[in-house]
């Protein structure tokens, strides 16, 4: 079983929208997910509630019940768990990290983002696993093709951080939102769109990454 934490000491930064949507993507991988639910705003048990599929599993915990969980996880033959927490740099932040075989730390391009993610990049580092941080919110590129100037001076900047920058970036788009409301993903309402294709390699990146 591998166990994939979403961090950030920031809000907004879309780390529940990027946990909703890569458990669907692995669930459609044919892997067996659980979603647990750290964030007393509970955003991604409302999205659960309103899904009619009954994958992925989805359990809502406090930091306290965390490793009884992943314990009952194993028993149960998942293959992935994705811990979605609160915007934190206190001891439930520490705790995923040390638990998860692979960390994502999602930020949106901006200065004061990036400048945010620091603390939440001196738990990483501290942690057993790897982790990467990852654009995400990004405007969309002029052309439709590579990346917005702004996305790729954040991912220069990112690279005195110490910490690796996934090679997938996600743009801010409309269906990515509006999938979410009927308790989907955009690779079920939207199949072939460019939302769907950048999310779908930053699965592959991630997964392949959880392999080494």
């Amino acid at each position: 079983m591998k166990i994939l934490g979403l961090l950030s000491r920031k809000g907004g930064v879309g780390k529940t929208t990027l946990a909703l949507h890569l458990s669907v993507m692995a669930q459609e991988a044919g892997l067996r997910v659980l979603l647990i639910d750290l964030d007393p705003q509970g955003s991604a048990a409302a999205w659960w509630q309103a899904r009619e599929a009954d994958a992925p599993q989805l359990d809502v915990a406090q930091p306290g019940q965390l490793e009884s969980l992943l314990d009952k996880a194993r028993t149960a033959g998942i293959d992935l768990v994705i811990i979605d927490t609160r915007p934190s740099v206190e001891a439930d932040a520490v705790q995923v990290a040390s638990l998860s075989d692979y960390v994502l730390v999602p930020t949106r391009p901006a200065i004061l983002d990036l400048r945010a993610i620091l603390g939440t990049l001196d738990i990483v580092k501290g942690g057993r696993h790897r982790a990467s941080i990852v654009l995400n919110a990004c405007l969309a590129p002029r052309g439709g093709v590579g990346e917005a100037s702004s996305t790729s001076d954040a991912r220069k900047a990112l690279k005195a951080f110490g910490v690796p920058v996934a090679p997938v970036s996600i743009v801010q788009r409309a269906p990515l939102a509006h999938a979410l409301v009927g308790g989907q993903a955009v690779s079920e309402t939207e199949p072939t769109s460019k939302a769907t294709k950048e999310l779908r390699a930053l699965w592959r990146y991630v997964e392949k990454e959880m392999g080494k």
